[in-house]
C-alpha cells in the first residue's frame, strides 16, 4: 500500500459564515420574525423597538414627499396622528367574517325550509368548495351521508337559487348556465354552445365551434363575449377577508431639491440589546458552568448585532451605487431606467457579486414612482436600438421593458382581423433594431399576459 502525499485548497463554510449570509438574505420581516425567536431562544437577547431618527429639515421635507406623492404612507401617517377614539367605525376587526356556508344558509332561513332539511342542506353547504362548487364524488357523498339521489338533487336545486348566481354548480359549464339563466339569457343554442367545448372558446377558436353549433360565427362572437362577463367563480369573494398587505420598503430614496437621499428604513426590527443582568452574572457567577453557558450565549447575541450591521452597511452601499447609476430613474421616471448588472454594483464595491444577490433578496425601496423590488433595477441588456425616437441614441440599449412597451405598442396597432403572428412580431421589432428571437417575442407576449394571435384575432 503506497502512501502519497498531496496538497489541496478546500474553502469551508463555518456555521458563523452561513449565519451571516442567511442574515444578508433575509427581507425585512424575515429578520425582525428571527430576531423573536432568537430573544426566545437566547435569554440574553433584550429586543429594543425603535423609531427611524431624522433631523428637523429631514423629516418635514420627507412627510411633505410621502405625503405629495405616497397613498400608502399618507394612510399610515395619518393613523400615527389620530387618537384611537378618533378612528372611523370601519376599523374593525377584519377576523370576524362570514363563511360562505353561512352566508348561503342566512338566505335560506328566509325561505323556510322543511325542518327534516335542515341538517341535509347544512351538509352539503359545508361541502361546497372555496369558488362556490359542489365537487365531491357525488357516488361517495350519497353512500358516506345516506342521502338518496333525487332527494340530494332536489336540495342542491334549492341552493342553487341562491345568491351569488351559480354558487352550488358540479361543473363550469353548469355554473355558467345557471347564471344565464338568472339574467333570463339562456337559449337552447347558447346552452349548447357553454357545454360544447369552453377550452376552444378561451382559444379563441370560433370558426370551428360556429361549425360545429351551425350558426355564424358573429352569433358565436356574441356567446364567447357574453360568457366571458360571467363569474366563474362565484363564491371565490365570500368567506374571505380582502386584506390589503403594505409593504415595508427596506430603503427610502427621497428626491430633494438637487440631490437624492438614499435612507435605511431599520426602523421596522428591533434593536438587539444585551440583558444587563446576565451579562453581570456572566462574571460574577461562581457556577463554571453557568457562565460559560451565559458567555457562549453572550456571544451569539454579539455575532448576530454584528451581522446585522454588516447586513444593513452592504445593503445600504449597494443601495447608493443603484441610486448613483439610475439617478436618471429617480429625477425623471422609469422611462429612464438603464441596462445594469449585479457584476456591475459588485465590482464598484469590490464584493462577490453572490453578496450583491443576497443583498438584494426579497428587498424593496419607495422612491417618488413608487415602491420596487431592488432586482428591478437591474435591467438586462436585452438589445440594441438602432431607432432614436424610439429609445434616445443608438448607443444606448433597449432594457426588456422597452422592448416589452415596443411590442405592446405593434399589436396595438395591428389590424385585429389579421393580428401578427409571433414571428411576423420579431420581423417588425428587427425594423425598429431590436433584433430578438420569436422565443423571446413569446415570452415577453406571455409575460404581458398577451395572447397569441388566434387569441387576438377578431371576427366581423
Amino acid at each position: 500500500m503506497a502512501l502519497e502525499l498531496k496538497q489541496e485548497q478546500k474553502q469551508l463554510l463555518s456555521q458563523k459564515m452561513i449565519q451571516s449570509a442567511s442574515i444578508l438574505q433575509m427581507s425585512a420581516a424575515d429578520l425582525e420574525e428571527y430576531l423573536n425567536e432568537q430573544s426566545l431562544e437566547n435569554p440574553v437577547i433584550d429586543l429594543v423597538h425603535k423609531e427611524p431618527e431624522k433631523t428637523e429639515e429631514q423629516e418635514s421635507e420627507t412627510y411633505q414627499w410621502i405625503s405629495s406623492h405616497d397613498e400608502q404612507n399618507r394612510y399610515l401617517y395619518q393613523k400615527i396622528e389620530t387618537r384611537d377614539d378618533e378612528l372611523p367605525e370601519w376599523n374593525i376587526d377584519t377576523h370576524q367574517t362570514e363563511s360562505l356556508s353561512e352566508y348561503l344558509w342566512e338566505q335560506l332561513l328566509v325561505k323556510h325550509i322543511p325542518g327534516e332539511y335542515e341538517d341535509d342542506i347544512k351538509t352539503i353547504l359545508e361541502s361546497l368548495d372555496e369558488n362556490g362548487y359542489f365537487s365531491e364524488p357525488l357516488d361517495d357523498f350519497l353512500q358516506y351521508f345516506h342521502m338518496e339521489k333525487d332527494y340530494f338533487l332536489k336540495l342542491l336545486s334549492l341552493i342553487q337559487t341562491l345568491e351569488p348566481a351559480g354558487v352550488g354548480a358540479r361543473s363550469l359549464a353548469e355554473c355558467l348556465c345557471l347564471q344565464l339563466e338568472r339574467k333570463d339569457l339562456l337559449t337552447p343554442t347558447l346552452e349548447k354552445f357553454v357545454n360544447y367545448d369552453l377550452e376552444k372558446m378561451a382559444k379563441n377558436q370560433l370558426p370551428a365551434i360556429a361549425k360545429e353549433l351551425a350558426v355564424s360565427v358573429q352569433e358565436v362572437k356574441e356567446y364567447a363575449d357574453l360568457v366571458r362577463r360571467l363569474d366563474p367563480k362565484p363564491g371565490a369573494y365570500l368567506g374571505r377577508v380582502q386584506r390589503t398587505h403594505y409593504i415595508n420598503p427596506d430603503i427610502i430614496v427621497v428626491k430633494f431639491k438637487g440631490h437624492l437621499d438614499i435612507l435605511l428604513n431599520d426602523s421596522v426590527y428591533p434593536d438587539i440589546s444585551l440583558n444587563s443582568g446576565y451579562v453581570q452574572m456572566s462574571h460574577s457567577c461562581d457556577d463554571k458552568e453557568a457562565r460559560a453557558y451565559l458567555q457562549k450565549k453572550i456571544n451569539q447575541a454579539e455575532w448576530i448585532r454584528q451581522c446585522i450591521a454588516q447586513r444593513n452597511s452592504t445593503l445600504f452601499n449597494v443601495a447608493r451605487e443603484i441610486a448613483a447609476f439610475q439617478s436618471d430613474f429617480f429625477l425623471k421616471g422609469a422611462a429612464y431606467l438603464k441596462p445594469l448588472r449585479m457584476s456591475d454594483i459588485a465590482d464598484r464595491l469590490e464584493i462577490h457579486e453572490s453578496t450583491v444577490s443576497r443583498a438584494v433578496r426579497m428587498k424593496y425601496l419607495q422612491c417618488t414612482w413608487g415602491t420596487f423590488p431592488l432586482s428591478y433595477f437591474f435591467a438586462k441588456n436585452a438589445a440594441r436600438s438602432a431607432t432614436s425616437a424610439i429609445f434616445g441614441s443608438s448607443e444606448e440599449a433597449a432594457t426588456a421593458a422597452d422592448i416589452k412597451a415596443a411590442l405592446r405598442k405593434i399589436i396595438e396597432e395591428e389590424n385585429r382581423q389579421k393580428p401578427y403572428s409571433d414571428r411576423a412580431l420579431a420581423e417588425k421589432l428587427e425594423e425598429q433594431g431590436i433584433s430578438i428571437s420569436r422565443r423571446t417575442v413569446a415570452k415577453y407576449r406571455e409575460e404581458e399576459h398577451i395572447p397569441s394571435a388566434s387569441g387576438r384575432k377578431e371576427y366581423i
